[in-house]
């Protein structure tokens, strides 16, 4: 067996008070999922931050892809996740600026080879929508 460097890691620590507040430590970084049984709790549920990993790997993968051209701009990124059948991810980029159509499309065929997407399509449907100067690509 050989042993691999990983590509992440992360340590999960649940007190035992009865409640599900859950310390994360992701290298030297400590955040909070919560799913509580009422109200908003002290943190994201799983369910949201794996959205939130999507959303931020898209993000990031858009504003290295733009930038070639110059700033991009801000970039927004809304990933919800519904429950379907099938269960879809549905991740929309949003740009304060238009994009050439060859530029979009190349966008679009960029997102679909991000880290999270390639890891999360054999579960998952994932649909994205480019949203350039408050219009969809069609």
């Amino acid at each position: 067996m050989t042993i691999q460097m990983p590509l992440a890691a992360a340590d999960a620590r649940l007190e035992a008070t009865g409640d599900r507040v859950v310390e994360l430590h992701l290298g030297p970084h400590t955040v909070t999922a919560d799913h509580p049984d009422h109200g908003p709790g002290r943190g994201p549920t799983p369910l949201e931050l794996l959205a939130a990993s999507l959303a931020a790997c898209s993000a990031m993968t858009t504003r290295t892809h733009l930038e070639r051209d110059g700033d991009p701009g801000d970039i927004e990124v809304v990933v919800t996740l519904d429950a379907g059948p099938p269960t879809l991810f549905y991740r929309r980029v949003l740009l304060g600026f238009r994009l050439g159509t060859d530029e979009a499309h190349k966008l679009a065929d960029a997102l679909e080879r991000t880290e999270v997407t390639m890891m999360l399509k054999p579960a998952f449907s994932i649909r994205t929508q480019i949203e350039h100067a408050g219009e969809p690509l069609v």
